[in-house]
């Protein structure tokens, strides 16, 4: 009955996941905070709710590599997927405290950086896993 239910399909699945959560996480959900909440409840509410991004998007990348992991010729999309996990790991842990210190402090210019640093940390980590996704779907 679920014969078509295999280890690629549900790498393929939660590949599908991270990608459609990280997409929509910073084209739609990030930009309409802040269009419809004042400036500094919007920054608020995304401070509270960046490290359950985080978390939930780097496990569903350590669970996607679980069905890859015992083949050995899904060792580039395995390595992608590992690295895209300790991004977000690095991001909650490392970065996002320094980012909400610089903020604490009124220290615009490295919050700028340092807020620079993680759109484009994500935007990678974006492509790391459209590539995955691409080469999972093939």
């Amino acid at each position: 009955m679920f014969d078509w239910f295999t280890l690629h399909v549900a790498a393929l699945v939660l590949v599908a996941a991270l990608f459609g959560g990280m997409l929509f996480f910073a084209a739609l959900f990030a930009p309409l905070v802040f269009r419809t909440l004042p400036r500094e409840d919007a920054a608020a509410f995304m401070r509270a709710i960046f490290p359950t991004y985080h978390r939930t998007m780097g496990i569903i990348a350590l669970v996607a590599i679980l069905p890859l992991a015992p083949q050995w010729s899904y060792g580039p999309e395995v390595a992608t997927l590992a690295v895209v996990a300790a991004g977000f790991v690095f991001a909650t842990s490392v970065l996002r405290p320094r980012i909400d210190a610089a903020r604490d402090s009124g220290n615009r210019t490295l919050f700028r950086r340092l807020h620079r640093a993680s759109v484009v940390i994500n935007m990678a980590q974006l492509v790391a896993v459209t590539v995955v996704l691409v080469r999972l779907a093939q």
